[in-house]
């Protein structure tokens, strides 16, 4: 079963330069019936996304797209809420992991979907509320091993943050999370190297990808179709935990 995240891994993370969302498919697909643990999925698919957070920093830094006024409160929230997701996601049972990734699976695809209409005001956020958002983004992105974009742009459109400015910080925010996840989950014997590597290599080339195609390829009708993606990705994973 573990050919299916190394399929998956390239459009996923050109999903993830693209839209931000894409990356719960990554662990989704790992903790598949025949994959890993659900603790093992989560620390694994956290090194994979270590290497598309190294390509999209590299990338939006030189393109100076990075709003580091933001970015900074938001890593500083996020680094500490990613270590306690991986010390505590150690002690969760695998079947509630599993539920819990279902829940944000079919939550952000939903989320998409019914708010796919609204526009983003572009306000700024407070630099406290900024802090709490990257907490609570890192504590459930390092316990789903998602990443920290597919939690945070939903969070981010929904309070009213530009839609670019929102994709950039997305981006940006998986290498706090994921280096802080790994380094909770790698005592605890749960992260597999040289499989998340080649996942990391293939999903960061396809990041590159997205990454340059994103002002080019209208993104709505990718975003649309990821969000149904997820929906049936979520209702999967749920019912495949409940039996």
């Amino acid at each position: 079963m573990l050919a299916v995240p190394l399929v998956l891994a390239l459009p996923v993370g050109v999903l993830v330069g693209m839209v931000g969302v894409g990356g719960l498919l990554l662990p989704a697909a790992l903790a598949g019936p025949g994959g890993l643990d659900p603790h093992q999925a989560a620390a694994t698919s956290s090194w994979a996304f270590l290497f598309t957070g190294v390509v999209a920093a590299v990338v939006l830094a030189r393109a100076g797209r990075l709003p580091w006024r933001t970015a900074g409160p938001l890593a500083l929230g996020a680094a500490p809420g990613a270590a306690l997701g991986a010390v505590v996601g150690g002690a969760v049972p695998g079947a509630v992991l599993v539920l819990l990734l279902a829940a944000v699976t079919l939550g952000s695809g939903l989320h998409d979907l019914v708010g796919r209409g609204r526009r983003p005001a572009g306000r700024s956020l407070p630099v406290p509320v900024v802090v709490g958002i990257g907490a609570a983004v890192g504590l459930g992105s390092a316990l789903t091993g998602t990443g920290g974009p597919v939690l945070l742009v939903p969070v981010l459109l929904l309070l009213g943050v530009d839609l670019v400015e929102t994709i950039a910080l997305g981006q940006l925010v998986q290498l706090p999370i994921v280096s802080f996840a790994v380094a909770g989950y790698w005592p605890q014997g749960y992260v597999d190297v040289r499989l998340g590597t080649l996942l990391g290599l293939l999903a960061g080339a396809g990041a590159v990808v997205g990454l340059l195609l994103v002002r080019r390829v209208p993104a709505g009708d990718l975003r649309r179709a990821t969000s149904v993606l997820l929906v049936l990705t979520g209702t999967y994973l749920a019912v495949s935990a409940t039996f």
